[in-house]
C-alpha cells in the first residue's frame, strides 16, 4: 500500500501557532474574536487558517453571516487539534509540579458528598509509599465526570454505577459492591444486641434524608424488596455529615452504606446495628477511557481501593462485629 502523503506532509509541515490560531477561531466562531483573544490581527488570523488549510490540502471553515463555521474535514480535524494542546497544556502542567518537586501526579475524579470514604485512606496510603506525589481529586457529577475522562482531564473516575451507564469508550472496573445497613452510635441501647427485629427499630427516632434524593429512593426500594415498611422520621437532612451528626448527639437512627461507616470521619463512635438488609448492593467502579490506559499511580490507587473493601478494619474495642457481610464479594 502506497502511504498516505498528508501523513507525511503532517510532521514536516504543520506550525503549533497555526493549529493555535485554528483552535481559538472553533472556540469563538469568528475570525475577528479569535484575533482579538489572541492579540493578533485578523488578517494574520486569515493567513494562518490559509497556510494551515493548504497544508491539510482540505477547507477547514465556511464563512457564515455572523462569522464562521465548521466545513466536514474541519469537523473531523477539530477534535485531534484541541486533544493537541490538552496534552500539551497537561504536559505544562506536570512539567511544572515537577520542577517544584513532584514525584509524580494523579487525578482522579469523585462524585460530592457522600463521595466514596475509601478514597482519602487510599489516597493517604499511596502517599505514603509514594513521597512526594500530587494528586487532584476533582469533584462532580457523574456525567461531567465522564466528560472530563473523555477530555483525559482526569485519569479514572470512581463511581456508583447506579446512575450510570458508561458508552462503549470507557472501561468498568468493578471494586466492590455497597451494602445498606442502619448505623446508631456505639451508646445507643440497640448497639450490640442481637436478635433485633423490624418492628423495633420502627418504634426509634430517625434521621433520613429528603424524599427526592437518590439515596431515599435506594433506601424505599432495598425495604420494598425485602417486604419492610420505611420508619417515620423525627429529622429529614439531605447532608451526610448532618444525618451522622443527628445519629452521634441525638441519639437518632439512620440509614447508611458500608464504606461511610467503615471509612467515613467519626467512624469509631458510629456502628451498624445488628440487623441483615440482604439486598444487592450499588455497584462502586473505577471507570477509565479503553483507549488510554490510566497511570501507575492510578492503577496503584484503584488497588489500594479494591483491597480496602475487600478486608475493611475491624470495629471499635468493645463493640461486636455487625452480621453483615463486610467482604466485596459476600
Amino acid at each position: 500500500m502506497s502511504p498516505n502523503p498528508l501523513i507525511q506532509r503532517l510532521p514536516r509541515h504543520l506550525k503549533l501557532g497555526e493549529l493555535r490560531v485554528f483552535v481559538a477561531v472553533l472556540e469563538h466562531c469568528s475570525f475577528r474574536k479569535a484575533a482579538a483573544a489572541l492579540h493578533l490581527t485578523q488578517p494574520a488570523v486569515t493567513k494562518a487558517i490559509a497556510s494551515l488549510e493548504e497544508t491539510l490540502g482540505f477547507r477547514l471553515f465556511d464563512r457564515i453571516a455572523n462569522g464562521v463555521e465548521l466545513t466536514v474535514h474541519g469537523a473531523a480535524f477539530a477534535p485531534r487539534a484541541t486533544a493537541v494542546f490538552d496534552e500539551l497544556r497537561r504536559a505544562a502542567q506536570e512539567l511544572t509540579l515537577i520542577d517544584r518537586g513532584a514525584t509524580g501526579t494523579l487525578r482522579v475524579g469523585i462524585v460530592p458528598m457522600p463521595a466514596i470514604p475509601f478514597l482519602p485512606v487510599a489516597l493517604g496510603r499511596l502517599a505514603d509509599e509514594h513521597p512526594g506525589i500530587l494528586a487532584t481529586v476533582v469533584e462532580a457529577r457523574e456525567a461531567e465526570l465522564l466528560d472530563r475522562l473523555r477530555k483525559r482531564d482526569i485519569e479514572v473516575a470512581i463511581l456508583r454505577m447506579a446512575l450510570v451507564d458508561p458508552p462503549e469508550d470507557l472501561r468498568v472496573d468493578r471494586l466492590f459492591d455497597e451494602r445498606l445497613c442502619v448505623v446508631a452510635r456505639r451508646e445507643h441501647p440497640l448497639a450490640g444486641r442481637s436478635g433485633l427485629d423490624w418492628a423495633e427499630l420502627l418504634r426509634q427516632r430517625w434521621v433520613m434524608p429528603p424524599a427526592d434524593c437518590y439515596f431515599f429512593e435506594h433506601v424505599q426500594r432495598t425495604l420494598d424488596r425485602l417486604g419492610l415498611p420505611m420508619p417515620a422520621h423525627t429529622v429529614e437532612a439531605f447532608s451526610i455529615n448532618i444525618q451522622f451528626g443527628m445519629v452521634l448527639h441525638a441519639g437518632l437512627l439512620s440509614f447508611g452504606m458500608r464504606s461511610q461507616v467503615s471509612f467515613a470521619p467519626g467512624k469509631d463512635f458510629i456502628v451498624r446495628l445488628n440487623v441483615d438488609l440482604p439486598v444487592d448492593g450499588t455497584q462502586v467502579a473505577a471507570v477509565s477511557l479503553k483507549s488510554h490506559e490510566p497511570g501507575p499511580l492510578a492503577r496503584l490507587l484503584v488497588a489500594q481501593i479494591r483491597e480496602l473493601a475487600s478486608a475493611p478494619p475491624a470495629p471499635p474495642p468493645g463493640v461486636r462485629q455487625p452480621r453483615l457481610p463486610l467482604r466485596a464479594d459476600s
